[in-house]
């Protein structure tokens, strides 16, 4: 809905100063809010929001505002604070409790420009109070171009026979000595990195905007440059970028310096700028400082070193490399915030309407296209033309849809491919090759694999740090922190720009043979010793190298490389792909290409692991029998856990703990691999069957494998079935070991990572459900709200627990689970018989309100709707543990 109302911004003036030197201040402050709300309030305002020391309320029209503000100016005079008023009318949007639209941004503005004591109107909210039935004498300000705004607003100050009427100029963008450019279009987001730029400007001589082609390092400058415009005696802004590469750089600088700041530069332009800048506070902006690096550094160095008032702000692909600096990284913008919303205003602009309910389409374009302000403008002016479907669909030749800009753009952002290629031009021939080399790899990269690559291209070992470092510094790849060190990235804009150029070169095969033989390095390990460390790390890298793997295997399918492929499915790939219902059809079409035996094993072993389940309820058996075969006698355990793993997945839990106990004693197998059938052994016995044999033996022997094993896949399994034998015997120590296993499970593979929790889960509800609660609650808190596999296994857990402890949502929420992607699964957990007696009698629900139904059942509130006692302990050891043998779901009132 949208309505026209009149909206009243207030600020104090000078209110950074009072705080540090005033101890009332916070009576004064407190005082003026109370005066503000009451002027509102006498006027049947609306106070919506504060700003800092401020207040904004809107009004239904502009004489009350005006009114208002009067009377909030004449009580503020009891106070020792100067307050500034901006008063604008204009329509917007009300979205729920929200108000939007360029009104609000405007009364700000308006406020932004006045004085202590001033009260200022827009031209609009002028006339409506001239023309209306309680009018006030007004003086013309005159038309003044506010910041961000691109229209100029003319500008009228309230005048009463209680408030002061001189005042200085107005603070308008255009009241101060400058040549920043006009900006034409709306300013998006970004207020953050502004203040942030403001400042370190106050503590920096030199703040470099680094960050890739098209992100916004010059609007940004020039926004920040606003801002700091009462800071400054002067603010020049220079643009660098016609500057040629020749041997008379920094006089060019300097004359290009001195023409945009008015200097005559004489003979020696250096020298005049540096003696027209003297003490004098100015701020420099350098814009475009990448393709003269060199030069732009010793300018900055100079300027600064004998200039000691003077600032500079510069733009560059890469940092200047000078004392004194501050390098401040220009990220893209958010894709469902701010990117989203530069969307859609560029392409109203052009004339297309975009309804919210596109918001999502809106969101998924823009983080195709890396969040980059450029390629954002670029696509929503073709919107009108194609729509947004059509423009999805054609982004796939970015390069060529977001042809054919803005025809007075500078040629470096007329087109997207041209904005990217000047910053390849920058690099030197050996980054050039390398990152086109690098663009092999999707989804990020580390720095073994960079000199992987490297040593294709043969360059020495010793260079790629360097070579690295370059790129980074040129923003060709970003580096990120991550928990394992840092990870490399390239924007998916400047990757398929790489790409292409390397397709020209004739090299794309060869670079994704070496991306493959890379991955297939962490992949390629023995079947002999499936279990080991080894193992284990390259199960955790396959998680941060997902995507370059899922490439790989394309690469062995293409080439039908049976050698490859046999690299690509080492035992680590089995325990990355298990579970993994996602990955499930992206190994099957190895399988033709298989005519060893070695190759068809490692394929198998693969795709029965990532068949673990499989709405086939078969389809996990079938393999493992065919695993068995193609092992005979040579088997060292791999086909030991798949066969576990089917026969777990059937329910037929005695087999599979007769089965492991086998595995765990076969001498055959290395110590890791019989160390974690131990711990599978002892937790199915006592977490699955209702028995007491064996039970003091098991859990001394699984206590040993956790004390023994340097695997943490086997501490971990070993401590939960130590906890499970435990349990009756010695709660606390139980408990204890149950703890420590929970500790380390976030540095497990995914899959496991979202399984053992649900074993540790059951065995606290037998202590404490409250405790069990609490801990799914957190777990599914941290889930996404989805229907893969790996995200409902928490949900699973926690829904057998409402089941458990007689809580109504329990029902519907087996019922769902019955029929969703994870109701095979329900099998090896042991709650289908209680998800098949629940679809009998229950309906299902969406997948976000069996998320919500779920947390608020094991909540705290939720909790008062538990039949069970609440003084209950430890449960009784003669209760059954099997779901299918506890209490049936009572009816629920529907």
């Amino acid at each position: 809905m949208n309505t026209t109302m009149t909206f009243f911004f207030s600020d104090i003036e000078g209110s950074t100063e009072r705080w540090e030197r005033s101890a009332e201040m916070v009576r004064n402050v407190e005082e003026h809010y109370e005066i503000l709300r009451d002027a509102v309030a006498r006027f049947h305002g609306e106070e919506f929001a504060t700003t800092g020391d401020g207040l904004a309320a809107s009004f239904s029209s502009a004489g009350s505002a005006v009114h208002a503000a009067i009377e909030a100016q004449r009580q503020m005079a009891r106070t020792d604070l100067r307050v500034r008023i901006g008063v604008h009318t204009g329509e917007v949007h009300h979205a729920g409790t929200e108000i939007l639209g360029r009104p609000i941004n405007r009364a700000a503005r308006i406020m932004a420009v006045g004085h202590g004591g001033q009260i200022l109107l827009s031209e609009l909210s002028a006339a409506l109070v001239r023309s209306g039935t309680d009018p006030v004498d007004m003086v013309d300000l005159g038309t003044h171009r506010l910041r961000d705004l691109a229209e100029p607003e003319r500008i009228w100050q309230v005048l009463d026979s209680e408030l002061p009427r001189a005042f200085p100029p107005l603070r308008g963008v255009d009241t101060f000595s400058h040549n920043l450019p006009s900006q034409k279009s709306s300013f998006v987001g970004r207020d953050d990195e502004l203040r942030r730029i403001v400042e370190l400007l106050h503590e920096h001589r030199v703040v470099t905007l680094t960050g890739p082609g098209g992100v916004g390092k010059t609007r940004l400058s020039v926004h920040a440059a606003a801002d700091a415009l009462s800071d400054y005696a002067a603010v020049w802004f220079v643009e660098l970028a016609a500057i040629s590469d020749d041997d008379e750089l920094i006089d060019g600088i300097g004359d290009t310096i001195a023409h945009a700041a008015r200097i005559d530069p004489t003979s020696d332009p250096m020298a005049a700028i540096v003696q027209a800048v003297g003490s004098r506070q100015i701020l420099l902006v350098l814009d475009n400082c990448e393709q003269i690096i060199e030069a732009a550094a010793a300018v900055a160095e100079r300027l600064t070193t004998e200039c000691p008032n003077l600032r500079i702000l510069a733009t560059s692909r890469e940092s200047l490399v000078v004392d004194g600096e501050f390098v401040f990284a220009v990220r893209p913008l958010d894709p469902v915030d701010t990117a989203r919303d530069l969307f859609r205003q560029r392409a109203a602009a052009a004339g297309a309407v975009i309804n919210r309910s596109e918001n999502p389409m809106v969101e998924q374009i823009c983080g195709w296209l890396d969040g980059l302000p450029l390629a954002i403008e670029l696509a929503a002016a073709r919107v009108p033309a194609l729509g947004l479907t059509e423009l999805s669909a054609a982004l796939t030749d970015r390069f060529n849809i977001l042809a054919g800009g803005r025809r007075t753009a500078a040629d470096r952002h007329r087109t997207l491919r041209a904005t990217v290629d000047w910053s390849y031009r920058l690099l030197s021939s050996a980054e050039q090759r390398l990152v086109d080399w690098l663009s092999a790899f999707r989804g990020g990269f580390e720095l073994d694999a960079v000199g992987h690559i490297a040593r294709y291209l043969d360059v020495d070992d010793h260079a790629v740090a360097d070579l690295v470092i370059g790129l980074v510094r040129k923003c060709m790849i970003e580096a990120e922190e991550a928990p394992t060190g840092l990870r490399y990235r390239m924007l998916e804009t400047v990757r398929k720009f790489a790409a292409d150029t390397l397709a020209c070169r004739g090299e794309g095969a060869a670079a994704a043979d070496a991306q493959a033989d890379w991955v297939a390095s962490v992949t390629d390990l023995p079947f002999a010793d499936p279990c080991n460390k080894a193992v284990e790390n390259a199960t955790l890298r396959l998680e941060r190298e997902s995507e370059n793997w899922r490439q790989a295997i394309s690469t062995a399918l293409h080439s039908s490389d049976e050698d490859l492929a046999a690299r690509l499915c080492g035992p680590s790939t089995a325990f990355f792909v298990l579970g993994r219902s996602d990955l499930r059809d992206v190994l099957p079409p190895l399988l033709p290409m298989c005519s060893s035996l070695h190759s068809r094993r490692a394929v198998v072993c693969s795709i029965a692991a990532a068949s673990a389940g499989s709405l086939d309820a078969g389809e996990t058996r079938r393999w493992s029998d065919e695993l068995r075969r193609l092992t005979g006698d040579e088997s060292r355990g791999i086909w030991e856990l798949i066969e576990w793993v089917a026969l777990s997945w059937s329910g037929d839990f005695d087999a599979a703990v007769r089965h492991c106990i086998a595995a765990m004693n076969n001498p055959h197998f290395t110590r890791d691999t019989r160390d974690l059938f131990c711990g599978i052994a002892t937790s199915d016995r006592f977490g699955k069957l209702n028995t007491d044999e064996d039970r003091e033996r098991l859990a001394q022997m699984s206590i040993e494998a956790a004390g023994r094993t340097t695997v943490r896949l086997q501490r971990v399994v070993c401590l939960i079935g130590a906890s499970w034998a435990l349990l009756p015997i010695e709660p606390s120590r139980s408990v204890a070991m149950l703890q420590q296993a929970l500790a380390e499970i976030p540095w497990l593979p995914a899959f496991l990572k979202r399984t053992l929790p649900g074993s540790g889960s059951r065995l606290m509800t037998h202590l404490d459900p409250r405790l069990a609660a609490a801990d799914l609650l957190k777990r599914i808190e941290e889930a996404p709200v989805a229907g893969s596999t790996m995200d409902l296994i928490p949900i699973s857990y926690a829904s057998a627990l409402l089941c458990r402890v007689g809580h109504p949502a329990a029902g519907p929420a087996l019922a769902t689970l019955a029929a969703s992607a994870i109701a095979p699964s329900l099998v090896m957990m042991g709650f289908d018989g209680l998800a098949r007696e629940a679809a009998m009698t229950h309906d299902t629900i969406s997948l976000d309100e069996l998320h919500d139904s779920v947390k608020r059942g094991l909540s705290p509130a939720g909790q008062a709707l538990w039949t069970l006692d609440p003084t209950v302990g430890q449960l009784s050891r003669s209760e059954p543990t099997h779901c299918e043998r506890r209490p049936e779901l009572r009816p629920l009132t529907k």
